[in-house]
């Protein structure tokens, strides 16, 4: 997992940065989506950016500071995760790295609200995964 985000960022221009990476549960997951989507049902994953501003807010030029700027959290259901898994006939590993790349992808911008967003963001994401695999050269 850490490879593959690490790849994404560097494709991204992303020399540095922190994110934080959470496995959860499906009541967690469903109550985060509940209090700040609005949608009262467990996901697989949910990202929140901690370098969106408020219209009040005062934007930090986030290339001059000294250490790794915070980008935001990931958050991950495990449980959710496994039944993708078994369902894709992949390994937990595979699905987990694919929806930390996918929650990332949501923190640099990527959208996936129209089917041509979606679509991108899924190629996109297993092309990473896909590439930091063993035996695979990442550099």
């Amino acid at each position: 997992m850490r490879q593959a985000i690490r790849l994404l960022l560097r494709q991204e221009g992303w020399s540095r940065g922190n994110i934080s990476i959470v496995l959860t549960d499906d009541e967690q997951i469903r109550w985060l989506n509940r209090t700040y989507r609005g949608k009262d049902e467990p996901t697989d994953v949910l990202s929140f950016s901690l370098r969106e501003a408020s219209m009040e807010a005062t934007q930090v030029d986030l290339s001059l500071l000294e250490e790794e700027p915070p980008l935001g959290e990931v958050y991950i259901s495990i449980p959710t995760a496994m039944r993708q898994a078994q369902a894709g006939g992949r390994t937990l590993e595979e699905e987990v790295a694919f929806l930390a790349v996918h929650g990332v992808m949501h923190l640099l911008g990527y959208e996936d609200d129209t089917q041509h967003g979606y679509e991108q963001m899924y190629r996109r994401g297993w092309e990473v995964v896909q590439a930091t695999r063993p035996g695979r050269d990442t550099v």
